[in-house]
């Protein structure tokens, strides 16, 4: 497991939402905040277009790139993998710490739940040294 440096900052937040057929796609620039939003096929076709959707928005999808995803287990395998095979960074954290994080929200779809995953992830305080723990080159390797 590799910990995250507490000065180390990323230029892109991807927030994804993954189900069984797609995932949902929320970016965001650290520098202005500014989101974009796409829905992709949870399968090797669907990542390559994941991947020039986010060229189009000017993230190389890289080492400067921290993406944060709940922990489904089998449908976030293969994105997992092909993520750390870009050198992409790759943070899996539950259901649950995402939701309570946030309180009580009203309204809920995968689009709406991707953009929360990548607003729990933009406030630096939430990189608790516990938290650090789970972001992982490997992170799919279990």
């Amino acid at each position: 497991m590799e910990k995250l440096q507490q000065n180390q900052s990323y230029e892109w937040i991807l927030g994804v939402d993954v189900s069984k057929d797609s995932i949902d796609a929320c970016l965001v620039r650290q520098i202005d905040g500014q989101l974009f939003e796409s829905k992709f096929h949870n399968n090797l076709s669907g990542f390559r277009h994941l991947k020039t959707w986010c060229k189009q928005m000017q993230c190389e999808c890289d080492q400067h790139t921290l993406c944060c995803m709940e922990h489904t287990g089998l449908y976030t395998r293969l994105l997992v993998h092909y993520l750390v095979s870009r050198e992409v960074k790759v943070w899996l954290e539950g259901s649950l710490q995402i939701k309570r994080s946030q309180g009580l929200i009203r309204g809920k779809s995968d689009k709406i739940d991707a953009q929360r995953i990548a607003r729990y992830v933009e406030n630096p305080m939430k990189l608790t040294t516990s938290i650090r723990r789970k972001l992982t080159k490997e992170s799919g390797a279990n």
